[in-house]
């Protein structure tokens, strides 16, 4: 009887068997070609970012300006053609003047910084070198004068060649700023005819009318995202450099445009914005308290944005945890460099709007956010 129950389920086997083995080189199959597809998405936007880097930020400005585009509409009888025209002039002429005050700052920070950082350093040297002949014990816990005079030497030079080279490379930022605007110029003067194309393209029929609204919600949620992180860093940008120009610290203008661009960065760019006028302010004033209120003006400055103003305007849709803010900053700056860093907040906050717009998609959004919760009658986590 053992025999014949064995002879009997032997044909169950021999059909179960190939059917989980045919189930399980399939799945492998679907994993290895996840797996190449994300690699190869990888490689294409790591060798193709000269191409890349510009598009994205013509979409970036494009989202900035299209308020600005429709406000000029209502206010002068112009198509969106000549509103686009007309707000690319401003730009460009905006850009260049902005450019102008950067080369300036650049010129004249070649020809003093330097001298100011071998001046601190042979000051901190003298006192050094005073405080080790009142006080022969603390030689081994000291550094050598010698030693500072070097350094000092040393990274005189290499700021000095540093300015130097950025201010070569300015002409080679505008050129690229200039093609980034020509994008934004027929993005602007074609929004009306871009944007519907776009929604239906991505709809899930040409009739679906969820869908249609869902990403027009979408869009909206993404415009609205970029234009108030802009505007709140700008707004940065020129408080601080009201601040450092009303305490007569030098190159207000530069520090104050370096501290908007910087607070795109999460973590170390709010240390770089502040540590950098503290410094400059050090260099010039010699005196350690000037750097100290520079630093703790600064601090106010910055943390009345990051916990007051920025969630009264932006919500819950800057709600991403820190260990994806940490990673896409790696990702992003390993991608495309410092341009990298500065976008990869806002990529990573609107690939996050769009997981929390696609049901199917929740709990991606559900893993990067820190409070973001799907609805309660989400079933895509019983998946």
């Amino acid at each position: 009887m053992r025999d014949l129950s064995n002879s009997l389920e032997s044909p169950e086997q021999v059909v179960v068997a190939p059917r989980d083995a045919i189930k399980t080189k399939g799945d492998a199959r679907t994993i290895s070609m996840v797996i190449l597809a994300v690699l190869a998405t990888i490689a294409a936007l790591y060798f193709l970012k000269a191409i890349l880097v510009p598009i994205t930020l013509a979409l970036f400005l494009a989202c900035v300006l299209s308020p600005i585009l429709g406000f000029v509409r209502k206010v002068l009888p112009l198509s969106a053609t000549g509103a686009a025209v007309l707000l690319f002039l401003v730009t460009v002429l905006l850009g260049l003047y902005v450019a102008s005050l950067t080369a300036e700052s650049l010129v004249q920070a070649t020809t003093s910084l330097p001298d100011d950082i071998t001046r601190l350093t042979g000051q901190t040297s003298r006192q050094v070198n005073e405080l080790i002949r009142n006080h022969p014990n603390l030689r081994a816990l000291l550094p050598e004068p010698t030693t500072i005079d070097r350094l000092g030497d040393r990274n005189s030079a290499l700021l000095y060649e540093r300015l130097t080279y950025g201010v070569a490379d300015i002409s080679g930022w505008v050129a690229q700023g200039f093609v980034v605007l020509i994008l934004v110029l027929f993005l602007l003067a074609e929004s009306e005819m871009l944007i519907p194309k776009v929604i239906r393209f991505f709809a899930r029929t040409p009739d679906d009318a969820v869908s249609d609204r869902t990403l027009k919600d979408l869009t909206r949620q993404i415009r609205s995202f970029l234009l108030a992180r802009t505007v709140i860093n700008i707004g940065l940008g020129v408080v601080i450099a009201l601040f450092l120009w009303a305490f007569k610290v030098r190159f207000p203008f530069a520090l104050g445009l370096f501290a908007a661009l910087t607070n795109f960065i999460p973590y170390v760019g709010q240390v770089l914005g502040g540590g950098l006028p503290a410094l400059v302010t050090l260099a010039q004033y010699e005196s350690p308290g000037d750097a100290l209120i520079v630093a703790s003006v600064y601090l106010g400055i910055i943390t009345l944005e990051s916990y007051v103003i920025t969630p009264y305007i932006l919500g819950r849709s800057l709600d991403l945890n820190g260990t994806v803010i940490l990673v896409a900053c790696l990702f992003w700056g390993f991608l495309w460099g410092l341009v990298g860093l500065i976008l990869a907040m806002p990529i990573t906050a609107c690939v996050k709007l769009v997981f929390q717009s696609v049901p199917e998609l929740h709990r991606w959004a559900n893993l990067m956010s820190r409070e973001w919760q799907p609805p309660l009658d989400d079933s895509s986590f019983d998946r």
